[in-house]
């Protein structure tokens, strides 16, 4: 299903119908940006016509509904785009106003659901798609976008030292390699090393195979060489684009020859390789070296890609001839900052990882100061994290967020630093490393299994656990508690902790052993873990912190979060006061009553609070500035709990010998 946008509107199938006088029904709506519906109200109609059924209709007066009748037909509309139900109390009057039989005659409209009495009408339209494992063979929407799924369509070209050439039509590579004699279908794709080519003739030096045992790292390029005279597939680096031995990732053609991308005829990936046609948007050869490989995006799969209407045109090619066919499809999914290209899952994620950005980074709803929220979370998006420290950043630092560690990170305590520290050296925040030092963020790690409202069991973020013991924390104690332990860490909901197999996508279950948790306390990871006797709970109080101060525990940056919020409050209310010592004295007692509160409440061991002469100098007030100035001592939490015990001699003790 989706929404269509705009007013909910449903119209009737017949002009002017006869109706029952004193039939009745009742009415409620959706409220605005809510899913709740209003209380019903009972609408009688007191005449035979069409017009006295909207006429009852509008008497009810249920907020953002209206019925018209226009040439006869009624018309009921939802004028925030919400949900209207209808039940028929007395008679059949609905049916009737719709000239049906039965509301099962409405379902042929898509705005409506309904069973015997009740009838919805909603903006949720049936959406029609048909799934094929083929491209489209029709020209699609500007904009629509492609998951080319196949994993065993691959076209490469390489560079001759003059321009990109098709992979087979080179006989002398800077390696020496006669590549008219490699295989014919210019690459072959296998989950188990080839040890022929695919017409059974033998290998030959420059053949190449894409590995698709490990689809989490696809494309595994090799090539057939001879290494110290032993003849074996060696890697190709997909982050190497600098040497002979590289390769880009890029557009560079759909087919051998200027076609219409949708309806055209497609070349084979067998005649690609033994074409030299090259789109006018193709990488520009001079820029690589002679022997480095071009892996075309365009027309090889396990990409996105994105229809684009006129994309080849005179604009934006001003130095080029413009083909005939100006659409295409462009790949859109993108490289990582080595060059090498984001494929399959990664691939899929990328979009929707690029559309929560810009959904957060655009919002200006979420930045309002009446928008009042205090935890920030993007559940399975450790990509996010920055984006929503931007977001907190503009919200004066009044919330706290909790982030994730990838589902896919093992319990391998290697595995686990050189993602908490960025060891790939990424600098952005996302499955491959974590980068975000912000003294009011935090991770946790692992995720988890839980049940969705069907029953059935599914891999959830560690934020999903999280959020709520955050939550119920709030409820029986307050954000400058540590959410962590016994007593206020507890998980329920969820039943098992672990992580996804990267190979085979299955949930395995991990108990986070002690060593593995304290890996992850030391990289500034918040262990979740089984407590016997208590249960799952979470083992942790670290934010991400770059430096070392009180703000790297959660309880002590949600405490200052907490008085930056209310804080703000309090110096509202005396915005436009005269700036004198009777104000000053205000202001002081104000904040002084609520760091006492928050002193009794275990929150600060003690504060100070200045607001006087000594920083409201003549040259503030002459600005019209009011300084307040606090210091605060914020209570820590236990993490680390020594008991030694000692082995006395008997009557020591009593002794008074310890």
């Amino acid at each position: 299903m989706r929404s269509q946008t705009g007013d909910t509107v449903v119209t009737s199938v017949n002009a002017n119908p006869t109706m029952t006088n004193a039939d009745a029904f009742t009415i409620s709506a959706s409220v605005k940006n809510s899913t709740t519906m209003s209380t019903p109200v009972t609408a009688t109609l007191a005449g035979t016509t069409i017009q006295d059924f909207a006429s009852a209709f509008n008497a009810a007066n249920v907020a953002n509904t209206v019925a018209s009748v226009t040439d006869g037909y009624l018309t009921i509309k939802h004028t925030q785009g919400g949900v209207i139900e209808l039940k028929e109390t007395v008679g059949t009057p609905v049916q009737d106003a719709y000239g049906i039989t039965s509301f099962a005659d409405l379902v042929t409209n898509s705005r409506v659901k309904a069973d015997n009495s009740t009838v919805l009408f909603s903006n949720w339209n049936t959406l029609t798609y048909e799934a094929k494992a083929t491209e489209p063979t029709q020209d699609p929407s500007n904009g629509t976008l492609w998951y080319h799924s196949a994993i065993d369509e691959v076209d490469i070209m390489i560079h001759d030292g003059s321009a990109w050439k098709g992979y087979r039509n080179v006989t002398n590579d800077v390696r020496g390699f006669d590549l008219s004699d490699t295989d014919v279908t210019g690459c072959q794709v296998s989950a188990s090393a080839p040890t022929q080519q695919s017409d059974e003739t033998a290998l030959e030096y420059g053949d190449l195979w894409l590995d698709t045992s490990d689809l989490e790292n696809y494309p595994l390029l090799k090539r057939w060489e001879a290494v110290d005279g032993v003849d074996q597939w060696v890697t190709i680096d997909n982050t190497d684009q600098t040497t002979e031995n590289g390769i880009v990732f890029a557009d560079a053609r759909w087919s051998t020859a200027d076609v219409d991308p949708v309806t055209g005829d497609i070349a084979t990936i067998k005649a690609l390789a033994v074409s030299n046609y090259l789109d006018i948007d193709a990488p520009n050869s001079a820029l690589y070296p002679a022997g480095t490989l071009l892996f075309n995006t365009r027309r090889s799969g396990y990409t996105v890609k994105e229809y684009k209407v006129n994309y080849f045109n005179a604009t934006a090619f001003p130095d080029d001839s413009v083909p005939t066919n100006k659409d295409a499809w462009v790949t859109v999914s993108g490289n990582k900052a080595d060059g090498s290209p984001y494929m399959g899952r990664k691939a899929q994620r990328q979009m929707v990882v690029a559309a929560l950005k810009a959904g957060i980074d655009s919002n200006t709803e979420i930045r309002e100061e009446q928008r009042q929220f205090n935890l920030l979370a993007a559940p399975g998006y450790p990509e996010l994290m920055q984006n929503m420290v931007a977001l907190n950043n503009d919200r004066n630092n009044t919330g706290f967020i909790i982030g994730d560690s990838p589902f896919r990170l093992t319990d391998n305590s290697e595995g686990i630093i050189n993602w908490a520290t960025d060891a790939m050296g990424l600098g952005t925040d996302s499955e491959d490393g974590l980068v975000t030092n912000d003294p009011y963020a935090s991770v946790f790690y692992p995720s988890a299994r839980a049940n969705d409202l069907s029953g059935n069991a599914v891999v959830v973020p560690a934020s999903h656990a999280v959020l709520r013991t955050f939550i119920r924390n709030d409820e029986v104690g307050y954000p400058w508690l540590a959410p962590a332990g016994n007593r206020r860490g507890l998980i329920d909901n969820v039943t098992a902790l672990g992580y996804v197999d990267a190979q085979t996508s299955e949930f395995v279950q991990v108990a986070n052993r002690e060593a593995v948790r304290d890996t992850l306390y030391e990289n500034k990871v918040n262990p979740l873990t089984f407590v016997p006797g208590a249960g799952l709970t979470n083992y942790g109080n670290k934010t991400v912190a770059g430096a070392s101060s009180a703000l790297d525990r959660i309880n002590v940056a949600r405490l200052v979060a907490y008085l930056r919020e209310k804080l703000e409050a309090v110096g509202k209310a005396f915005m436009f006061e005269p700036n004198d010592t009777i104000t000053r004295n205000e202001v002081k007692n104000a904040v002084e009553q609520l760091l006492n509160d928050i002193t009794a409440k275990r929150g600060i061991y003690d504060y100070l609070v200045v607001c006087d002469e000594t920083n409201n100098t003549p040259a503030r007030i002459d600005r019209n500035e009011l300084y307040v100035d606090i210091a605060i001592e914020p209570t820590k939490a236990v993490e680390f709990i020594y008991i030694p015990v000692r082995i006395k001699n008997t009557g020591e003790i009593e002794a008074g010998n310890l």
